[in-house]
């Protein structure tokens, strides 16, 4: 009874994981015949690297070499593309003609009638041919396909040499096209004709103005206008230098206000260090700083207080201590601000340790941001006061020139 129990066990099992065992089979003899047809497919394998074809671009080979060290090196290679023999050119050169003058025709349907520059190709992809252009007539069509501004209405026709190489071997050709001028709007034609009419009767006071034009009758009135669109310009221009205004105000203000910052940094370090030496937890710290400064009213004075204000009330809140101070830097946006708030962050994760040794090192670079701020300011101060000096020096010349002009 056992036995058939445990091979109908077995007999179920194999039904419900044999085609999982399948899978991982098929997959195993799928990568088996793909490295045999890799291995045995590899170009590399014969010690041979075949070139792309003539027009297809270089080819980039990433090798496996053995025998140059102890393990396999890694290297890559750019075989460049097969170029065409002087034998395949001279068989293909009408298939290579018919090409070449259809990549130069640009926006002219025939060369028979080259009203637009030509684009006179270096380079003839599809073959990797090069091709160098020489005109028989550069006055009237460049060797650049650039049509002159000496072409006859009448047409004249023009031989281009176009040499064309693989790199060694040179076959010429030579290319007939029929330049005429470029064609012009009727606008430009009315243009020229109104430029020829005014160069004639040069005598007379007045131009007569035609009343029509290849058929079309004409009216005339002056583009210049009124000029009261200029007011239009002053109205935006007004805007923008209010605007502009208000955002140098806006800027000045932040200035005077990270410089206040600045000032009252060393004064919020040394307030810490007083109360974290005096055994004040930082929180508490934080808010007899506060409290001393609303105690004061110096929060008008000082902006500092007015952002720890709002942190603390964000603690008090509910805010995290952390978050609190961090978010406490960011709103300030000054350097020392952000290190002093990082600092205090530290410490509540750490339970302080070393805070009173940073606290001390941070108020030394305080102190000398502020001296060089105090310096800053001074050197500004006395470069305003160069203006008025320069215009009493004005004033005192015209009063003493003025006088010996006058006398003249």
């Amino acid at each position: 009874m056992s036995e058939k129990v445990e091979k109908g066990r077995l007999k179920k099992y194999g039904k419900e994981y044999g085609k999982y065992a399948a899978c991982v089979v098929t997959g195993f003899a799928l990568y088996g015949a793909a490295e045999v047809n890799r291995k045995l497919g590899d170009p590399a394998r014969n010690a041979i690297l075949e070139r792309k074809r003539y027009g297809e671009g270089d080819r980039q080979y990433d090798l496996l070499v053995d025998g140059l060290g102890e393990r396999e090196e890694e290297i890559s290679v750019t075989i460049p593309e097969r170029k065409m023999s002087a034998d395949e050119m001279q068989e293909k050169f009408p298939e290579i003609m018919e090409c070449l003058i259809g990549e130069i025709l640009g926006e002219n349907e025939s060369l028979s009638e080259v009203r637009h520059d030509l684009e006179l190709t270096g380079r003839l992809e599809p073959y990797g041919l090069s091709v160098q252009w020489e005109s028989g007539k550069p006055e009237l069509l460049s060797d650049m396909g650039l049509i002159g501004s000496e072409v006859p209405e009448s047409g004249e026709e023009v031989v281009l040499d176009a040499g064309i190489s693989n790199g060694t071997t040179v076959l010429r050709a030579e290319i007939k096209a029929t330049v005429f001028p470029e064609e012009k709007t009727v606008g430009e034609k009315f243009e020229a004709f109104l430029e020829k009419l005014a160069g004639e009767n040069l005598e007379k006071t007045t131009v007569s103005l035609p009343e029509s034009f290849e058929g079309q009758p004409l009216h005339y009135r002056l583009a210049s206008g009124g000029g009261n669109g200029g007011l239009i310009f002053l109205g935006i221009a007004a805007a923008l230098c209010l605007f502009l205004k208000e955002k140098s105000d806006e800027k000045e203000k932040r200035k005077q206000w990270e410089e206040h910052m600045i000032l009252d940094y060393p004064e919020l370090l040394s307030g810490f260090l007083v109360l974290t030496g005096a055994g004040y937890p930082v929180r508490q710290a934080w808010k007899k700083q506060v409290m001393d400064g609303m105690k004061k009213k110096q929060q008008e004075r000082h902006p500092v207080y007015r952002e720890m204000q709002t942190t603390l009330n964000q603690m008090e809140t509910g805010t995290p201590e952390i978050r609190a101070y961090a978010e406490f830097g960011r709103r300030i946006g000054i350097g020392s601000y952000m290190k002093f708030a990082s600092l205090l962050g530290n410490s509540v994760s750490t339970g302080g340790k070393d805070l009173r040794r940073l606290l001390e090192e941070e108020m030394e670079a305080a102190f000398r941001q502020r001296k060089d701020l105090a310096l800053r300011k001074g050197e500004e101060a006395s470069t305003k006061l160069l203006i008025p000096m320069f215009l009493m020096l004005g004033v005192v010349m015209v009063m003493v020139v003025a006088p010996a002009f006058l006398s003249l």
